[in-house]
């Protein structure tokens, strides 16, 4: 175990070599002056500080003033040592930040005595930070998991949502290459407008596919730049995306603008968040087998509600429904906690409750200018 180290500070020598026999249990430093005393304190690790007031130059009282108007050492005990005991002088040290004030000529066991107990508790002060900084720590890394997690599934629902875009236009791809392969197998004859009638399908189709890609490009490519956009526009953007999903589970949608919301914001990352609250109302529906899902979309100035009819979210669930592995769909439990980081990195406030018969997500961004 590591000696703790005592900074003894004293323009007398003699006074030094006195302590240094008395303190001879510790690691000692010493310094006859307080610019030498300043050096050690920076270059050093010291536990503890013995400090004579009346040096020349550069007095005790000025000493401790730069030890502690400094945030690495701000947290090293001072005991002043001192023939200068006036109530005003003592009073002055406290001020200063000193953690005892012992009067020369000083009884060697009361010091001795003062000497441990600051260096003790100076242990006890450093092993607790020690400790918060471990937590800090290991808290830091349990959420940068977390997230890397939840950016994992959510990585995964937008694939199954590229994958419905996809199902049909490749289903038409097959069914014209089929048609084609059979002509020419069975050498039927291919007029130029057929084939280029054809061709123009297959064009529209690769289309199709290719601007899917683009519009998933905004989950993906997040700027640090916020930008202005409309909530209305963006919306359609992630309805966009997920209508083959939405029509395979045959969920229909309502759209309500009461007023134009103008936001300043991650455009990509506000519509990650609306992705995740609806594809956690498509979890329900399929899993509550909603004989008629609908998702109700209301835009005012300040407030995007989501509203569905999938029977409303359990009591037990709607208090920690943000937080990571909380899940109410029996899924992952990640999509509506990175909905909530998205918000919230961005000014907002997301919030949810039980409406009518089914659930009401509320994105709520009051300090957005419009």
């Amino acid at each position: 175990m590591r000696k703790q180290t005592v900074l003894i500070v004293d323009d007398v020598s003699d006074n030094v070599d006195i302590l240094v026999e008395l303190l001879h249990m510790y690691d000692l430093v010493t310094a006859l002056d307080g610019k030498t005393a300043l050096q050690i304190i920076e270059e050093e690790h010291i536990d503890l500080v013995l400090l004579d007031i009346m040096m020349p130059n550069m007095d005790g009282f000025e000493v401790c003033e730069k030890v502690k108007s400094r945030l690495q050492t701000a947290q090293i005990p001072i005991i002043f040592l001192s023939a200068k005991n006036s109530p005003e002088d003592v009073q002055k040290g406290f001020a200063l930040g000193a953690v005892d004030y012992v009067s020369k000529p000083f009884n060697p066991t009361e010091l001795l005595a003062r000497v441990k107990t600051h260096l003790k508790l100076r242990a006890y002060e450093q092993d607790l930070q020690k400790q918060v900084a471990q937590e800090i720590e290991k808290n830091k890394l349990k959420e940068q998991t977390i997230y890397a997690q939840a950016k994992q599934a959510a990585l995964g629902e937008q694939l199954t949502h590229i994958a419905h875009q996809w199902k049909q236009p490749l289903s038409s791809l097959s069914a014209l290459n089929i048609l084609q392969m059979t002509k020419l197998q069975n050498d039927i004859e291919i007029s130029k407008e057929e084939q280029l009638a054809i061709l123009d399908k297959i064009d529209t189709l690769v289309s199709f596919m290719a601007q899917t890609i683009d519009t998933f490009k905004d989950f993906y490519t997040l700027t640090q730049n916020s930008h202005k956009f409309l909530m209305q526009e963006t919306l359609e953007k992630v309805l966009k995306i997920v209508s083959a999903t939405l029509e395979y589970h045959n969920v229909t949608f309502e759209i309500d603008v009461q007023e134009e919301m103008l936001c300043e914001a991650q455009e990509g990352e506000v519509m990650q968040a609306i992705f995740s609250i609806i594809n956690n109302a498509v979890k329900i529906f399929h899993l509550r087998k909603i004989s008629h899902p609908v998702l109700y979309f209301t835009i005012t100035k300040e407030y995007l509600h989501i509203t569905d009819n999938g029977g409303g979210i359990d009591t037990e669930v709607l208090e920690t429904l943000f937080d990571p592995f909380v899940s109410a769909t029996e899924g992952t439990g990640v999509g509506l906690f990175i909905a909530k980081e998205m918000i919230e990195k961005n000014g907002g406030i997301i919030s949810a409750q039980n409406s009518g018969n089914g659930a009401k997500f509320t994105i709520e961004f009051l300090s957005w200018e419009s």
